[in-house]
């Protein structure tokens, strides 16, 4: 997959007891293969990861695993075809039996491009002709660093992604995470529940013409 393209998001679950993840087609890409050519093992993701973000990412999983609790995760991928890419793994909760976690599933974004050097200048260069709504921008960074547990420049990324995906004006999309935030309540589990629920939203609505500027 080149680099360049256009970023990806995919759906897992991950059964805990026989440690294997199933995976859509976008996060095989994401990781590098072609669809369906593993069967994706916990050993194998964490085989995947930077060397410095794998003990991070394990210790997560096997906390979630555990309790069957929300997260969020930004790491590095090393993939299969060479490539080192910028992901964010968002689970958005487990299954019970028995008072057991059998299952967690959430979804993977590839943030790869949003990092680049040329995409994060063009991003300010947006940013600096829009200063009417950088307070709003910045809030709405503000609340996703909180929910999702993402650095500035991550959650920057993802604000991007998502205006990309669903062609929504950033301000547009940071203006109903603002409110979203004065809605809900003040904790990072609270603004994870309002904003996983919009997101959803966006993501059902029809796609309009591609409106990503600020």
């Amino acid at each position: 997959m080149d680099e360049h393209s256009d970023p990806l998001a995919g759906r897992f679950t991950y059964d805990v007891a026989s440690g294997t993840w199933d995976w859509d087609d976008e996060v095989f890409r994401i990781h590098g293969l072609a669809p369906g050519s593993i069967t994706p093992t916990t050993d194998y993701m964490l085989q995947c990861k930077h060397p410095e973000d794998r003990s991070r990412v394990a210790a997560v999983l096997t906390r979630a695993s555990g309790t069957g609790e929300v997260f969020s995760l930004s790491y590095r991928i090393h993939a299969a075809d060479g490539v080192e890419r910028r992901v964010v793994l968002v689970c958005e909760g487990g299954m019970c039996e028995d008072d057991v976690v059998t299952t967690i599933s959430g979804y993977y974004i590839d943030l790869t491009n949003d990092f680049r050097e040329e995409g994060e200048a063009l991003a300010s260069e947006a940013i600096a002709a829009s200063a009417e709504h950088r307070a709003t921008i910045e809030q709405a960074k503000g609340s996703l660093m909180l929910a999702y547990g993402l650095d500035a420049d991550q959650a920057f990324a993802m604000l991007r992604w998502w205006s990309s995906k669903r062609n929504i004006k950033i301000r547009d999309l940071a203006e109903r995470l603002v409110e979203t935030a004065r809605r809900g309540e003040v904790t990072d589990s609270g603004l994870r529940s309002g904003f996983d629920a919009l997101l959803h939203d966006i993501s059902e609505e029809p796609a309009a013409a591609a409106e990503t500027a600020v």
